[in-house]
């Protein structure tokens, strides 16, 4: 298994393991605050996993950075629709 799969398999595990956080926190009743931070967790662990699976090398780790790249890449190329931009 080659250091990029490797990679690809611990953030899809982040997202994965932020999401159980997020479903837990939701039936516990926590603050929508704090259910809204693993919410978007999930998703940004995920965006990195799909950048790692597509072999996108991408130079920033900054959010802004992320989220443009998601959009120019994937949102306007039509491969994803554009609402899961705004939600990120």
């Amino acid at each position: 298994m080659t250091d990029r799969e490797v990679l690809y398999l611990y953030r899809l595990g982040q997202a994965e393991e932020t999401l159980s956080e997020a479903e837990k926190m939701l039936q516990e009743n926590f603050s929508p605050r704090s259910i809204t931070n693993r919410a978007y967790y999930t998703m940004f662990y995920a965006v990195l996993a799909l950048f790692l699976k597509t072999s996108l090398n991408i130079k920033t780790s900054k959010h802004i950075g992320i989220i443009s790249t998601f959009d120019k890449e994937f949102v306007k190329q039509g491969k994803i629709d554009k609402h899961y931009s705004k939600i990120l």
